[in-house]
């Protein structure tokens, strides 16, 4: 046997579970979401209406809501956890001892989501520990964070930017470690602030790696799910009803599930286009 075919047959069982666990389920779901597969219907036949569940979810007002709630998640998380991350890393690129403080950084981003969501549950309870300290400020009292239409999306928010901002602080920050010193002491020398030296020498030269660590957060905050699911379950009402949480409410509470397919491959379109045109604006400036 040559060499060609022993290779093509150490790659079949690789081939086979990706046709299994992938390529399978991906056209299953195109199948289904180009048909009336309602579980509540008495008919095991869900009859083919082409575009029909994609159409519908642009005259759903719940799926708008549910779009404007997520671009609210992500602009408020990317506001949070960007200025964050980046200012951290800065931080951490002076210390010399840094190799010792990256690994209890690095402790959410590892800790289970599950684990995350039930301490933010606890420290944002009316009697938790935020509340305790912003009652010796003499800001409020008892307020209810994640209860209330108007704090419950926030809430969410500051949960995954604890978790998340140390993802950002890793990248930035071997990004910036990566910049050669010479720049850096030349600006220095010629009497330029940190403030000149970030703008002008530090941010185009991180350009590529803050693309790329946007990009991850915007993908995974698009689709979240665990962190409402857990701690508001989409509520109180609808306020924190994003896309992913609600496109499982279509499926597996009201059983729509062609409606559901729909609207999960609506995200996947947002998504590449989204991709798509940032790294060709990435590329053209």
């Amino acid at each position: 046997m040559s060499e060609k075919r022993v290779a093509y047959v150490l790659m079949l069982p690789a081939l086979i579970i990706l046709i299994a666990a992938v390529i399978f389920p991906l056209l299953f779901s195109i199948n289904v979401a180009l048909r009336k597969y309602d579980l509540r219907l008495p008919t095991e036949e869900y009859p083919f209406i082409g575009l029909g569940n994609f159409i519908r979810a642009f005259y759903d007002p719940y799926f708008i809501h549910s779009l404007l709630i997520t671009i609210e998640f992500i602009l408020l998380g990317i506001a949070l956890q960007f200025p964050l991350g980046l200012g951290v890393a800065i931080l951490l690129s002076k210390l010399s001892w840094r190799r010792y403080i990256i690994p209890a950084i690095a402790i959410p981003a590892l800790t289970p989501p599950i684990v995350a969501c039930y301490m933010g549950i606890i420290l944002f309870h009316p009697d938790g520990v935020v509340n305790y300290f912003l009652s010796l400020m003499g800001i409020g009292s008892k307020i209810p964070w994640y209860s209330n239409p108007n704090t419950a999306l926030l809430t969410c928010v500051l949960i995954d930017t604890w978790q998340w901002y140390p993802f950002i602080t890793l990248v930035l920050l071997a990004g910036i470690l990566s910049i050669p010193p010479d720049y850096v002491e030349a600006a220095r020398i010629d009497g330029a602030s940190e403030a000149r030296i970030f703008m002008h020498i530090m941010f185009p030269l991180l350009k590529g790696v803050i693309a790329i660590a946007l990009i991850f957060r915007i993908l995974e905050m698009l689709r979240v799910f665990d962190v409402i699911y857990i701690v508001t379950y989409g509520g109180p009402g609808t306020a924190t009803q994003v896309t992913n949480f609600y496109s499982y409410l279509v499926g597996f509470h009201y059983w729509d599930l062609g409606y559901a397919s729909a609207i999960g491959w609506i995200l996947v379109i947002i998504l590449s286009v989204f991709v798509t045109y940032y790294m060709k604006a990435f590329r053209v400036s």
